[in-house]
C-alpha cells in the first residue's frame, strides 16, 4: 500500500496542496497521512482528491466544532489516542513527537520508538511533523518519518511517500523555482565489508536495480573490502569510494576519497563523507547537528550533503545548512539511498533478501 505523508499545511498561502495531491495520485497513493497543523478551511474532500485522509489533531483543535463533521473517509487522532490501523498496517500518527529529537538525541528518539512499540505491539511506523523539516530514523522494529512541511520548510513544499509492501520511503518536495540543471541520480551505500562472501549475488542485484532506477553515480561512504571491489558489476557507473587511513588504494578506475580529502563534487553539487559520524550522532540533538553543519561548511564551503555510515540503521535529517544521510548497513540489511538532484528527492530502499528454499 502506498501512503502519501504530509504535514504543517497551515494557511497554505502558496496553494501547494493540490500540487502535492497530484503527485500522490500520479504515484499511486491510496491513503493520505496528515501529521497535523491543518487549517479547518482545508477539511475538504475535493481538495485532497477524494482520497481517504488520516489526520493528527493538535491539542488546541480537540473538541472544536470545525473538526466534528469530517469529510467521508477521514479519521483523526488526538493526544493520548494516536494509534491507527489500516488492514494489517499499524502506525502512530502524532504531531509534536518530532520535537523530542530537536532538543534530545538520536538515542532518546530510539528510546521513544521502543516505548511506543512496547505499549502498542505491532506498530511499524511513527509519523509526526511540527519541526518543518524532513527526518527519517530507522529502528529495528519501528521507523520514524517526518515528511517536512508544506508551508514554511527550508526548501520547497515537502511530502513523503511510503511503500509499505516494499518497505521503501521517499522524501520529496515541489520546488519553488524551476532549475535549469538536468535531473540526475546518485546512489549512496556504506559498510559493505564482506558482503561479497556472505551474499555473492548482492552486487549484481544492486547494480541491476540501480540501472532500473536510472542511477548514474555511486558513492560508497567506506568500510569496504578493497580486495573484493565489484568493478565489473559497476562498470557503467561513476563510482566514488571513501578509504580508511589503514587501507591502500586499489588498482581500479574508481575515484577514491580520504579523511584528508572527503568532498565529492558531481555536476556542481558537493557531498562530504564523514564515515564515523554515525557513532557521534547517537548523542547529538538536532541543535547539535546544526552546529556541526556550520563547522563542516566553514571547512568545506558549498557542501550541501554530509554522508556517513558505521551504524546499522538508516538516518536522514534535513537541516538549514546540510542534509545528513546514513544509507544504513549493506551487510545486514542490504540498505541503500538514491538522491535525485536538483529536486533533492531522497529514497531509502534495499535489496530484498531471498526467502529460504522450500524443504
Amino acid at each position: 500500500m502506498l501512503l502519501g505523508i504530509m504535514s504543517d499545511t497551515h494557511q497554505d498561502k502558496a496553494k501547494a496542496i493540490p500540487h502535492i495531491i497530484k503527485e500522490f495520485k500520479d504515484r499511486g497513493v491510496k491513503l493520505i497521512i496528515h501529521c497535523g497543523d491543518i487549517d479547518p478551511k482545508h477539511l475538504n474532500a475535493k481538495l485532497f482528491g477524494n482520497l481517504p485522509v488520516d489526520c493528527a489533531l493538535v491539542e488546541s483543535q480537540v473538541g472544536r466544532k470545525e473538526f466534528a463533521n469530517l469529510p467521508k473517509g477521514w479519521r483523526t487522532t488526538k493526544p493520548g489516542d494516536r494509534i491507527l490501523r489500516v488492514k494489517n498496517i499499524i502506525y502512530y500518527l502524532g504531531h509534536r513527537r518530532a520535537y523530542e529529537f530537536l532538543a534530545g538525541s538520536e538515542a532518546q528518539l530510539m528510546d521513544t520508538l521502543n516505548l511506543i512499540r512496547k505499549d502498542y505491539d505491532g506498530t511499524q511506523w511513527l509519523f509526526a511533523g511540527h519541526t518543518h523539516h524532513q527526518t527519517f530514523a530507522q529502528g529495528p522494529l519501528i521507523d520514524f518519518i517526518n515528511p517536512g512541511a508544506v508551508e514554511g520548510s527550508y526548501s520547497g513544499y515537502e511530502f513523503a511517500i511510503l511503500d509499505t509492501d516494499a518497505d521503501k520511503v521517499t522524501f520529496s518536495r515541489i520546488l519553488k523555482t524551476n532549475p535549469v540543471i538536468e535531473p540526475f541520480k546518485i546512489a549512496v551505500i556504506s559498510d559493505s565489508l564482506d558482503v561479497a562472501r556472505r551474499n555473492p549475488s548482492f552486487w549484481d542485484k544492486l547494480a541491476e536495480k540501480l540501472r532500473s532506477q536510472k542511477v548514474r553515480y555511486i558513492i560508497h561512504c567506506g568500510n569496504m573490502d578493497t580486495k573484493k571491489i565489484p568493478e565489473k558489476e559497476f562498470k557503467d557507473f561513476t563510482v566514488y569510494c571513501n578509504l580508511r587511513n589503514d587501507q591502500e588504494k586499489p588498482a581500479t578506475k574508481w575515484k577514491f576519497k580520504t579523511e584528508e580529502n572527503p568532498v565529492v563534487e558531481i555536476n556542481g553539487y558537493k557531498l562530504c563523507i564523514q564515515l564515523n559520524f554515525g557513532a557521534e550522532l547517537l548523542s547529538k540533538s538536532e541543535f547539535d547537528m546544526y552546529k556541526y553543519s556550520l563547522e563542516i561548511r566553514k571547512k568545506y564551503p558549498e557542501v550541501s550533503f554530509l554522508l556517513f555510515g558505521l551504524t546499522r540503521s538508516a538516518f536522514f535529517e534535513e537541516s538549514e545548512q546540510l542534509t545528513f544521510i546514513n544509507p544504513g548497513d549493506i551487510e545486514a540489511d542490504q540498505n541503500y539511498v538514491v538522491i535525485e538532484l536538483p529536486r533533492c528527492e531522497i529514497t531509502f530502499d534495499h535489496i530484498p533478501i531471498d526467502p529460504l528454499p522450500k524443504i
